[in-house]
């Protein structure tokens, strides 16, 4: 965003009598009650224009002198990348000097680095790795005596979907001379909606969102065990999923594992039940196992999240939208993929796949 002349002033003016940059920020949007405010590089530059010029007039007219390759430069990158490897381009070009097609020139052909994207993966704790290769091993021989095992195999998996969207990965890059598989954690914002899918690899029964009222709610024991009964089952029926012949799968969410809800999916499904305290264990921080996880939510972010959303009304609508135009084939992929994985997963002895994909 480009900051006029008298917005410059005020900022630079405003450091100098808090003496932090923060400060100033925080007094900014105080003053000119907006929420937004000048990035602390953009002041730092314009305090040390105004230390050396007395002055704080844009210069995007002047002429930029041409950026070389030389040793002080490819210096003054790598050490910018010491402190911080997490930096796009056009930010070290700002923070260095250099002009961005300097930057690129010297970050693949002096340095040799390449950009990564960032994985968003679960740490796991003693005991994970054992029971992912037990489940694999069990859901590979269920395979082999049952080819369209997917068929009746239904994953199952909940989804905050919120108005600002999600991390862009596109745009995250680590420059390294290796993928350092980065990862990086986000908290949910509200407002949002928190949607329920079970996915086969012939259909998908969903969306279901956990609401009342217009509004998200938490998904606890009895709302869950409700939502089995008055929408899931039912939507097999008129499936024509017969009740004696379907898998069913979830994860160890305290609102799947209770009592009453483990009790219901006894009744319904006997002991084809998939999960935490079942007679199948499913293991425990395995979402890149699960199709939903894997497939389903990051594919129907992609669609939602094209364009800006601008109510909770219109990110529903998108969501049922695109859940219902997921084809047939584009599932039949998805469980083909999870059984790969299953097989990746047994061959690294329960260790992250990931990075094998």
């Amino acid at each position: 965003m480009a900051w006029d002349a008298a917005t410059r002033a005020r900022v630079v003016e405003l450091y100098f009598t808090t003496g932090s940059i923060v400060a100033a920020q925080r007094a900014f949007r105080r003053e000119a009650a907006v929420r937004r405010a000048p990035e602390q590089h953009s002041i730092q530059r314009w305090v040390e224009q105004f230390r050396s010029t007395g002055s704080v007039a844009s210069d995007r007219h002047r002429s930029r002198p041409r950026s070389v390759r030389t040793a002080p430069a490819i210096q003054r990158l790598r050490s910018a990348l010491r402190r911080n490897q997490l930096q796009s381009v056009s930010k070290l070009a700002a923070r260095t000097g250099l002009s961005q097609t300097t930057v690129r020139r010297i970050l693949h052909e002096d340095l040799k680095l390449r950009p990564f994207k960032l994985q968003l993966t679960q740490k796991r704790k003693r005991g994970d790795k054992a029971k992912r290769v037990r489940f694999c091993k069990w859901l590979l021989k269920k395979l082999k005596v049952r080819p369209r095992f997917g068929e009746v195999l239904y994953m199952s998996d909940e989804a905050n979907f919120d108005l600002q969207g999600h991390v862009n990965k596109q745009n995250c890059r680590i420059w390294a001379e290796e993928n350092p598989h980065a990862a990086v954690e986000r908290e949910q914002q509200v407002p949002h909606v928190t949607v329920w899918c079970a996915i086969s690899a012939t259909r998908i029964l969903g969306p279901f969102f956990f609401e009342e009222g217009g509004h998200a709610t938490t998904v606890t024991a009895p709302r869950y065990k409700a939502m089995l009964e008055n929408f899931f089952v039912p939507a097999l029926h008129q499936a024509h999923a017969p009740l004696s012949r379907v898998w069913f799968q979830q994860d160890g969410a305290t609102a799947h594992t209770s009592r009453s809800a483990l009790a219901a999916l006894g009744s319904m499904f006997g002991p084809r039940v998939i999960s935490k305290k079942a007679r199948v264990a499913w293991p425990p921080r395995s979402p890149d196992l699960t199709v939903a996880d894997f497939f389903l939510w990051g594919f129907v972010k992609s669609v939602v999240y094209k364009t800006p959303v601008r109510s909770l009304r219109q990110l529903k609508q998108r969501i049922r939208s695109c859940v219902r135009a997921v084809p047939q084939t584009m599932l039949q992929d998805a469980f083909r993929e999870c059984f790969l994985r299953c097989r990746r997963c047994v061959r690294v002895r329960g260790g992250n796949i990931e990075t094998l994909l």
